[in-house]
Order: C-alpha cells, then sequence, then structure tokens
C-alpha cells in the first residue's frame, strides 16, 4: 500500500469497508456514528479481528502495551464508535508494519499446569429444604487464610483479610493512578471464575424467568453469530453445559446475568440485579478494590505471581491468530480449576483466561477522586459503563495486569468475558 498520508475523511471510507467485511455488517446500514459494541454487537474477539485487518491495511501499529490514554480509548471510551477507530488510524499514520510477539506468528502450544478439585455442584439447589443453614460451610484452611464452600454452587472461597490495600500503578496508563491506598473489610471471593456447570445450576434453580430475564443475561438474538459459541444449552429437563465443558468459564454472559448470579448464590433476590443501588441486597460482584487485592496481595506488583514476565505456564493470554475460526468446544478457554493466573491467595485465573465483572460503574478517572480513598471503595455514580478486570485468552500480557482497567456496558457479552463473586464474612454464620 503507499506510504501517501491519508485525510480523516478517506480513513473513513476505507475503514467501512474493512467492517463490512470482517464483521458483516451491510454497508448500507454502516454508519460512522455505529458503536461497535451496542449497534454492531462486536465482542474482544471480533475487535482483535478487525484491529489486525486495519493495522494490515493501513500499515499501522496500534499499540496495545502502550499507556498512551488515546490508544485505551479503544477499550474504554463509551461507546466507541466506528469514527473513533478513523480518528486512532488517523494519529498512528507512518508508525509502520505490525511487530508483535502476541497476536500474530506461530499457534501457541498450550502448556499443561496443575488442576485444584473441581467443586462446582450440578443439578438444582432447593433453598427452602435449608432456610436456616448457613450459605457457607467451612473447609480447611489453606495456608494462612480461612476457607470455605457455598453451598448454593459448591464454589470454594477465600476469606480474604481486611487492611490497608495499595490500589493502582503509578506507571500504568491515566486510568491506572495515582497509585493510593484504599482500607478494605475482610470478605469472601471465590477462588475461581464462575463455571457453566455452576450457571446451568443457577439457571435450573430460580423460579422460571422470563424471556426478558434471560435475554438479560445470556440469551443472544437470532441473528448474533456469537450464539454458536454459546457454552450452555437448554434440554427438556433444564440448561446444561456443552459436553467438554463442563469445567469452563461460563462467557457470553452480561453484567446484568452476573449479578443475577451474585445475588442467588448469596442466598438473595435475584430478582433485584439491576436495581443495585436501590434496595438492600446490593451486588455479590467485587469492587475494583477488591478485585485487585485478590489478584495481587497488599502491595504493588503487574501480576498475580509478581514481577516475572507473563508465559503461557502462567496464564492464559494471546491464544488467538488472525482468521482462527472456532466451534463452541474449541474455544482456547481453560478449566477453571486448573492453576493459572493463581494469586497471593490461592485464587485461580486472576490474570488471562476470562475478563471478569466488577461492581463498579467504569471511571477513567476515578482514581483521582475523593471517593477512590474512602474505606471499602467503590464508584456507584452511573456512568454507563461496568468495570472489567484481568485480561483473556484473546488479548495481550498487558491487558492481564492486576492494576489494568476498562469497561464495558452492563448489557454486553463477550467470548472473553466472565465473572466471579464474592460473599459476606457474616454470612458464615447465618
Amino acid at each position: 500500500m503507499s506510504t501517501q498520508f491519508l485525510s480523516l475523511s478517506e480513513i473513513e471510507t476505507q475503514l467501512c469497508d474493512i467492517v463490512v467485511a470482517e464483521l458483516g455488517v451491510a454497508r448500507h446500514e454502516l454508519r460512522l456514528d455505529m458503536s461497535f459494541v451496542e449497534d454492531i454487537g462486536a465482542d474482544s474477539l471480533d475487535m482483535v479481528e478487525l484491529l489486525l485487518a486495519v493495522e494490515d491495511v493501513f500499515q499501522i501499529s496500534l499499540p496495545d502495551n502502550d499507556p498512551d490514554p488515546v490508544a485505551k480509548k479503544v477499550f474504554t471510551r463509551s461507546p466507541f464508535r466506528v469514527r473513533d477507530l478513523a480518528e486512532l488510524v488517523y494519529l498512528y499514520q507512518g508508525t509502520g508494519a505490525p511487530k508483535r510477539t502476541d497476536w500474530r506468528g506461530h499457534v501457541r502450544v498450550l502448556e499443561e499446569s496443575g488442576s485444584s478439585p473441581f467443586t462446582h455442584r450440578d443439578g438444582r439447589w432447593n433453598r427452602s429444604l435449608g432456610v436456616n443453614v448457613p450459605i457457607f460451610e467451612r473447609l480447611p484452611s489453606a495456608g494462612f487464610y480461612s476457607q470455605w464452600r457455598r453451598v448454593s454452587d459448591g464454589m470454594r472461597c477465600m476469606q480474604l483479610p481486611g487492611g490497608a490495600v495499595e490500589i493502582g500503578c503509578a506507571s500504568g496508563g491515566n486510568d491506572e493512578g495515582p497509585q493510593h491506598i484504599v482500607e478494605l473489610d475482610a470478605f469472601l471471593i471465590d477462588a475461581e471464575p464462575v463455571s457453566t456447570t455452576a450457571f446451568c445450576r443457577f439457571l435450573n434453580s430460580i423460579d422460571k424467568p422470563s424471556s426478558s430475564f434471560l435475554s438479560d443475561w445470556f440469551v443472544l438474538g437470532a441473528k448474533d453469530k456469537r450464539a454458536e459459541h454459546m457454552l450452555i444449552r437448554r434440554e427438556a429437563d433444564g440448561y446444561h453445559p456443552l459436553p467438554g465443558t463442563e469445567r469452563w468459564p461460563m462467557i457470553l454472559v452480561s453484567w446484568y446475568g452476573a449479578n443475577a448470579y451474585s445475588l442467588w448464590a448469596n442466598g438473595r433476590e435475584w430478582r433485584h440485579y439491576r436495581d443495585e443501588f436501590g434496595n438492600r441486597e446490593g451486588s455479590f460482584l467485587p469492587s475494583e478494590a477488591q478485585w485487585e487485592y485478590a489478584a495481587r496481595g497488599m502491595r504493588y506488583q503487574p501480576f498475580p505471581w509478581g514481577d516475572a514476565a507473563a508465559t503461557q505456564e502462567k496464564m492464559r493470554f494471546a491464544q488467538h491468530r488472525r482468521g482462527d475460526v472456532y466451534r463452541a468446544e474449541t474455544l482456547p478457554l481453560a478449566d477453571v480449576n486448573r492453576m493459572l493466573g493463581v494469586s497471593p491467595f490461592g485464587l485461580h485465573h486472576m490474570a488471562g483466561n476470562v475478563w471478569q465483572w466488577c461492581r463498579d460503574w467504569y471511571d477513567s478517572a476515578f482514581h483521582g477522586k475523593p471517593e477512590a480513598i474512602t474505606r471499602n471503595a467503590l464508584n456507584r455514580k452511573p456512568t454507563g459503563v461496568r468495570s472489567e478486570r484481568g485480561g483473556s485468552w484473546i488479548g495481550t500480557a498487558e491487558l492481564c495486569r492486576s492494576s489494568y482497567r476498562r469497561g464495558r456496558p452492563p448489557l454486553a457479552r463477550g467470548r472473553c468475558l466472565g465473572f466471579r463473586c464474592i460473599g459476606s464474612v457474616g454470612d458464615e454464620v447465618r
């Protein structure tokens, strides 16, 4: 391609052609003000394919490991529209062909790693048979930390001590700083992301959720091509994971679906999944501060294991190569009980495998606000975008750093997006 400097309007025209080819949008329907997530229905996998195609056509390198706040807008501008990507292409003209170690080149060999016993329960939970039974049952301690099992879904949970926790990164992107201290109370957190098995147990245990609930949570539209990658199916006797995916994380689940599950799993009213701050049920998804503490401990380190570089032996990341096509059962997801992305508290997949929804509304400037240093800091001010943390099997190691922040609309779903829950220490004796 010519190295001629292109005007923004020329880039917009060429970019529209790429979007049509990569995302299957009809050319006569595509507009520059269409958002990739809300209007086109693209998820992270779609966006990676699109960005790689854009790099090839325009011979530019869109940074994936640069704290440049302009580049981070690809993931955090809400909503991110076709014209926004055209602006990035315009800004990065002349950067040359990509020189990546991730996303390009030979297919990676997936390294073997150990596993813990898979404790998630299938079937149904009949709470009425044990309304006075505590939500958690004690397990033998794991090192210095108390360990519990949630009776609703069988999830193993670690009790993290409270204290003064360092949050953020001084050298990260603008939304990762300033680095600051937050006082957190003790809390329980899931040792693993919620699996397809556990999510099916939730669906089979609740009282006939309406079609509007299911559409809010995970059911995709008839024309949504991601439906072929849904890992659970409804059968005559209820929901079941696809064979071979029983230990995989539940994906293609919205923030609303994750929140509904978190309420149900903790014995709360799951129907309040949208009304987070308008009722006493709240949410049992981790705050960003809780999640970051659980991922790396009380003091800053870039990854759960410390300063060492990321490898496939340590976490599941950068598995996708341009043009790869998957069936549901061939998605390169790791079992939730695989010992990958292990945090100092023994939690699995606190880096890589799947992004995880957090309770906060995402605000790129939140760390610099007074609310960020209050006890049990949580951004309660609606922004239209919920936070997610941890990186995934699709992206680069940079996105898997413990302090890396980004967000998506609460109705968004992705083939690399799941969740885990927290619990109240007081529920040990409920």
